[in-house]
């Protein structure tokens, strides 16, 4: 069976599927998204390998402090890096060794790559084809380490990771913005009060349909003057099967500062130079998030995110005066790899 929608359910569902419980699964994969490896602590009860492909010259830092993270949180989850360059993208269910199923196709395990419908897909394996996928993927395992190669050429400015011995600092930071959390006019700061990070006290002060906490990040189009690859221009020829045009979103993961990990998007539409771009960045989750057994909205999941660091309500008014208490009204934004993004929010 062919897969091209909801590839990152059609992945943690799979095992219910099957004929048997499997008790191992095995993921390899080109490019690997904190968030997909992450959601893995819910696959209880299995044995789960992570292969990275694509990192044999280099991985980032922040990337790999991320994973590294997640790995300690996590007693039934191994993640390996392949010495030399692997681009495949296969999921393999195992019980007592013996493989039950396996997928095969073009979807990284990232947020990028499996929540993009339609353009990337996954497909069953047929039966005879998994003893050579089997010694295929031993031969990736023995040529694996859980110590990748560091990309020291990356551009980061003041930060260290000092639980893996290294520090990377001092230099001009590469694809980065300083994203300011006000709007200015006529040489006033200010921090709007019904939108941005005050969108969900809109239902408040105009009875508009948001919930409370919601929240986004304005993307100002300075950024696509000053920094042309941090934000990618949305694919304007991208249709549907059925000719529907692809939502104008696209799907990113965060890693803060302090670790946290974060699904996001990036939505609505600004134009520039003729092609357009999404304006705001938001959170998203697949699941229903829940606070304490009540729902909340997947927009708030970032509102409530900065409200906590900030030490303020989840209906109190963000100001200028908060922003300057807590000591930064920007966050800086700066491109892991496609798809992942790092931010910095740090006073």
């Amino acid at each position: 069976m062919l897969y091209y929608t909801g590839l990152e359910e059609v992945i943690f569902s799979k095992h219910e599927l099957l004929s048997e419980e499997p008790d191992e699964l095995i993921i390899i994969s080109g490019y690997l998204g904190p968030a997909p490896v992450e959601r893995l602590s819910e696959l209880t009860g299995m044995k789960v390998t992570v292969i990275g492909g694509m990192y044999p010259r280099g991985i980032d830092i922040r990337l790999l402090n991320s994973l590294y993270k997640i790995k300690e949180s996590n007693n039934s989850l191994t993640i390996k890096f392949a010495e030399q360059e692997i681009h495949s993208k296969i999921y393999i269910w195992k019980r007592n060794g013996k493989t039950l199923s396996a997928l095969i196709g073009s979807a990284n395990f990232s947020s990028n790559g499996l929540r993009t419908d339609y353009r990337e897909s996954l497909a069953d394996a047929t039966r005879d084809t998994f003893n050579p996928l089997d010694i295929y993927y031993q031969f990736i395992l023995e040529n694996s380490s859980v110590t990748p190669i560091l990309n020291k050429k990356q551009e980061v400015i003041d930060f260290s990771v000092t639980d893996i011995g290294n520090t990377i600092s001092h230099r001009k930071k590469k694809y980065s913005f300083n994203i300011p959390l006000y709007t200015s006019s006529g040489g006033i700061n200010e921090v709007p009060t019904s939108s941005g990070l005050n969108w969900g006290r809109a239902r408040i002060t105009s009875g508009a349909h948001v919930a409370q906490g919601d929240a986004y990040i304005r993307l100002p189009k300075e950024i696509l003057k000053s920094e042309h690859s941090l934000i990618k221009p949305f694919d304007p020829e991208f249709t549907t099967p059925d000719g529907r045009r692809k939502r104008n979103s696209d799907p990113i993961e965060l890693i803060w500062d302090d670790g946290t990990v974060m699904e996001a998007s990036l939505e609505g539409v600004q134009t520039y130079e003729g092609k357009k771009y999404p304006k705001q960045l938001a959170s998203y989750t697949a699941k229903k998030p829940f606070i304490d057994g009540e729902r909340i909205s997947k927009k708030s999941i970032l509102g409530r995110y900065l409200r906590r660091r900030l030490n303020v309500g989840v209906d109190d008014e963000i100001t200028m005066n908060t922003l300057s208490k807590y000591g930064r009204s920007t966050i800086t934004l700066s491109l892991i790899e496609e798809g992942i993004y790092y931010a910095d929010f740090s006073v």
